[in-house]
């Protein structure tokens, strides 16, 4: 798949042997130098990446700029174009949050463009006679389409970002801003930005809306195995994990991180999902690792025993602060 770099929102090419540089840039060399090459950024990945964080940026900058008095407004507009610059020289966008969720919006592009694309469920759930579908299936559609850029891959908006960093991303645009501007723009910048918070809403989220559709699918008996298939055959990898999920009675986001991170085969077993529902989801999604590593990821579903799927989903169901806390001792924690 071919992916269009936005040149604008990418990082700056620059030259490779960069003697200029001199012993600053020696720390970061060392960590990419050393850095596990399964875990790098592929060159696609950081342009999307950095295309979704600079929009965001716009995005914040746009509603604080439009809650400007008219005059400073005027001004702020000027600076708008290099915040994004000015914020990634500062270090103040390097949140893991923010790129948590600009991860998982790449993630998404690559699993949509392996898969196959058949006809839209999504799109036929929007007209079904079950009203509860049929309306998380429109409200899905639309968040999807808010978060098209014209190239038509998926992005983040500002609600998509959690409440913690939605509150620094919001004072650093303003602090951003205030750099440009005169003394008496603060107290006007400050309002902006607790308005631009008191609007957030993280049930406004993309995942908020996928897992509602799961959710609705479930209750109305819909989210089976032919619906897993099927979701997986279009290539929907969200709401196939959102189902997943809700079949498992886990979190989202740890399915989403099983999912993308070698364990599609435990989730399909917490899920209750059949070995023909499993070999679906390895046909529309493991190509990309050629068909012996699908092979021997349907292996694995045949080993996994039920001891261990409850013991898995016994601790998937525990607080994650306190799953963070156990893990932080190391294994030999029990």
């Amino acid at each position: 798949m071919e992916w269009p770099l936005a040149a604008g929102a990418a990082d700056r090419p620059v030259d490779p042997a960069r003697l200029h540089a001199g012993r600053d840039r020696l720390p970061a060399v060392m960590t990419d130098f050393f850095l596990d090459e399964a875990s790098r950024l592929t060159d696609e990945e950081r342009a999307l990446m950095a295309a979704m964080l600079r929009s965001l940026v716009l995005e914040v900058a746009d509603e604080l700029i439009a809650k400007l008095p008219p005059l400073l407004a005027a001004r702020a507009e000027l600076l708008r174009d290099g915040l994004y610059r000015q914020l990634r020289n500062a270090g103040l966008l390097e949140r893991q949050g923010l790129v948590s969720l600009l991860l998982r919006r790449a993630d998404e592009q690559q699993l949509s463009g392996h898969a196959h694309r058949g006809t839209s469920t999504l799109g036929a759930l929007v007209g079904d006679e079950d009203g509860s579908i049929a309306e998380a299936a429109m409200a899905l559609t639309l968040a999807r389409g808010r978060r098209l850029d014209k190239f038509g891959r998926l992005g983040a908006e500002f609600d998509d970002a959690a409440a913690e960093d939605a509150v620094s991303l919001v004072h650093a645009v303003a602090a951003a801003l205030r750099q440009g501007l005169a003394g008496e723009s603060e107290k006007a910048l400050i309002d902006a930005a607790q308005a631009a918070l008191a609007r957030h809403d993280e049930g406004r989220r993309l995942e908020a809306a996928v897992a509602a559709l799961a959710r609705a699918l479930e209750a109305s008996g819909r989210g089976d195995d032919a619906m897993v298939a099927t979701l997986a055959g279009e290539g929907d990898a969200a709401l196939l994990a959102g189902l997943l999920a809700r079949r498992s009675g886990i979190d989202p986001d740890d399915a989403w991180g099983m999912f993308t991170g070698g364990e599609a085969m435990m989730l399909a077993r917490l899920a209750g999902c059949e070995r023909a529902a499993a070999a679906q989801i390895l046909a529309a999604f493991e190509p990309m690792s050629g068909a012996h590593s699908a092979e021997r990821f349907i292996d694995r579903f045949d080993l996994i025993d039920d001891a261990s799927v409850e013991e898995r989903r016994n601790w998937l169901r525990l607080d994650p602060h306190y799953r963070a806390a156990r893990e932080a001792f190391g294994p030999s924690n029990g």
